[in-house]
């Protein structure tokens, strides 16, 4: 008896759980071609008493529906969970062009009534055969197979309609520093075997951050110009304008290996039953370049205004106003918001000449999003009072143009009191003596009598100091000694210099970290190889010019790169080695041939570095 009312418990428990999160959702393709076979699934997480399906208006039903469940139950400490699933699969052919909307489907559960979601299916027409867009996949090899040369046999080429990229721009008019959200996109009609020499714009005139993109694993169906096509986002990125007037962004352009049909008359009934042959070949694409109008930010901009462009939050606070002389106060500054917030620079302050002050510290804290770039730039300025008093720090003023409004707006800290109570070593000196008194020793007897009578001096024996021997040993031992403490200084001296040991070391650290990508390039393991390119190239750069990796950015290299005689031609090389191993890190495999002549390439920019760089 009380096994059966712990099974009526636990029944009873899992009907109530069920009711309460019941979850009856439709699925279907969002566009198919007239012609094409697809399937929409409905699916339940409870089981139904009863299902009735919607009218399918617009397509040809070929099968279904095809029902399938699946349970799972697991008691443990007390506590029942289930999981329950029935689905429902119908299969259609699409018969008419056109925008088809299935109603929603209805399921009884204990005697309620649930309603799916309803489905909105577009029907284009029939185009050319398109295995890449019909399935979804980026690549899906099928029967591969060279030209035969057979003069039955015809080879079609890949056009410009059936794969294509495009860098689409969500506006082309903006102000000097308004941020514009850049897409790099794919469209084929192909399978796709590989990608291969990605070559991006060099985007002069812009400042560039890249949107963290997901890796291209799968197409997506679109329908372009009434042709279904497989279309993939290869990369998101902000770009500020520098400048107003007329600015242009460079095609994008890639080598996509494709999988084009091989057209010949059947020869026997397998090759009807294996499907169409294709053959893979090269395809070099490349996008449309943008035309962006940049216009010039109002004229009346108030002298506080240093070119922040977006919306914006301002704070400057002092840690603490009531301080002792020789005590360090900290006045921290704080810009929050959307914008180019590198491009904001320290406040020139004025502050009391009785004020010992340090350069600020700088941390900025920035991450690119479809939004723009968000974040913050904080300015800490250190600041030490020597002498009581009261003193006043003028307003500190931030000038922003904002995008909504379309004008310039000012905040201001306010003036900042700082009082300044004398401390107990307010103008004490400290003095460091380099040598001490010794107290005078009264010995009693230290005055000998004067002797009168005659004496007799004799040598007694030789001293050791005397010996040449001795005095040359000694004088060696000493210039060994001068050497070593001449050596160790001069050591010191060099190591105590970070961003010159760096600079020193800056090369044979990168043939290290090349050696281990060349490591990678031999065991044929793709994605570390160029990785450690990366490293190589990114680390190369950090060391040479002394730049921290949270503050590395393409701009930053370009700059710094002028001041040592770099032109700009070297380092756009290197950058599109990276651009390069960036993309190629999660395209699919290109082969050794590929990652060989990457390897070359970041040797040879490296080597140029070296010969162009002048301190």
């Amino acid at each position: 008896m009380r096994y059966i009312l712990a099974f009526i418990g636990i029944w009873v428990s899992l009907h109530t759980l069920l009711a309460d999160n019941i979850q009856f959702t439709a699925s279907g393709p969002r566009v198919v071609e007239v012609g094409e076979q697809f399937e929409i699934t409905y699916t339940i997480n409870a089981q139904p008493s009863g299902f009735r399906p919607p009218e399918f208006k617009g397509f040809s039903l070929i099968g279904g529906p095809s029902q399938s469940s699946s349970t799972s139950i697991q008691y443990i400490n007390g506590k029942v969970t289930q999981n329950v699933t029935f689905s429902y699969s119908y299969y259609f052919t699409a018969t008419k062009a056109g925008t088809y909307t299935i109603d929603p489907a209805k399921a009884t559960v204990d005697g309620k009534s649930y309603l799916s979601n309803s489905l909105t299916i577009e029907v284009v027409a029939s185009g050319k055969s398109s295995s890449a867009a019909s399935s979804g996949s980026s690549s899906h090899a099928g029967n591969v197979g060279a030209a035969s040369g057979d003069e039955d046999e015809v080879v079609a080429e890949a056009g410009n309609d059936d794969i294509f990229v495009r860098i689409l721009v969500d506006k082309t008019t903006v102000y000097q520093g308004e941020k514009i959200v850049a897409t790099i996109k794919l469209y084929s009609r192909l399978n796709i075997s590989s990608i291969e020499k990605v070559d991006y714009p060099s985007f002069n005139g812009f400042f560039r951050q890249d949107i963290e993109t997901p890796p291209l694993r799968q197409l997506e169906r679109e329908v372009i110009n009434g042709q279904v096509y497989g279309t993939g986002v290869l990369q998101r990125m902000v770009l500020i304008p520098q400048n107003a007037g007329q600015v242009t962004i460079d095609p994008f352009s890639l080598q996509a290996v494709v999988q084009v049909p091989l057209s010949r008359r059947p020869r026997s009934i397998w090759d009807d039953f294996w499907g169409p042959q294709v053959k893979e070949i090269r395809k070099k694409v490349s996008s449309k370049p943008v035309k962006i109008t940049v216009k010039a930010l109002p004229a009346n901009a108030p002298a506080s205004f240093k070119g922040a462009v977006g919306n914006y939050t301002f704070i400057a606070k002092l840690d603490k106003q009531n301080v002792k002389t020789n005590d360090a106060i900290n006045l921290r500054i704080t810009i929050a918001g959307n914008g180019n917030l590198k491009v904001i620079q320290p406040f020139d302050i004025k502050f009391p000449s009785d004020f010992e002050t340090y350069d600020p510290k700088v941390t900025v804290n920035t991450k690119a999003t479809l939004n723009g770039i968000e974040g913050s730039k904080t300015f800490e300025y250190l600041i030490i009072p020597r002498h009581s008093g009261t003193f006043r720090i003028p307003p500190v003023e931030f000038t922003w143009f904002d995008l909504q409004s379309k004008q310039y707006k000012t905040a201001s800290s306010g003036e900042l009191v700082i009082n300044v109570e004398k401390s107990a070593d307010e103008g004490k000196t400290t003095v460091v003596q380099g040598v001490n008194k010794e107290d005078v020793k009264f010995l009693g007897k230290d005055i000998q009598f004067i002797k009168t009578r005659n004496l007799k001096l004799s040598r007694k024996n030789d001293f050791l100091v005397a010996d040449p021997l001795f005095a040359a040993a000694y004088a060696i031992a000493l210039l060994i000694f001068g050497l070593f403490v001449w050596f160790l200084r001069n050591h010191i001296r060099a190591n105590a210099d970070v961003a010159k040991v760096r600079l020193r070391k800056a090369n044979k650290i990168a043939v290290k970290r090349l050696q281990t990508a060349k490591e990678n390039l031999e065991a044929q393991q793709e994605e570390k190889f160029y990785e450690n390119v990366l490293k190589a190239l990114w680390g190369y750069v950090s060391d040479k010019f002394n730049i921290p990796l949270a503050d590395l950015a393409r701009d930053k290299v370009y700059e710094v790169a002028a001041l040592h005689n770099i032109s700009v031609d070297i380092v756009d090389e290197m950058m599109k080695i990276l651009d390069h191993c960036e993309f190629s890190r999660y395209a699919p495999a290109q082969g050794s041939g590929q990652m060989q002549e990457v390897y070359q390439s970041a040797v040879n920019v490296i080597s140029k570095f070296e010969q162009n760089f002048k301190k």
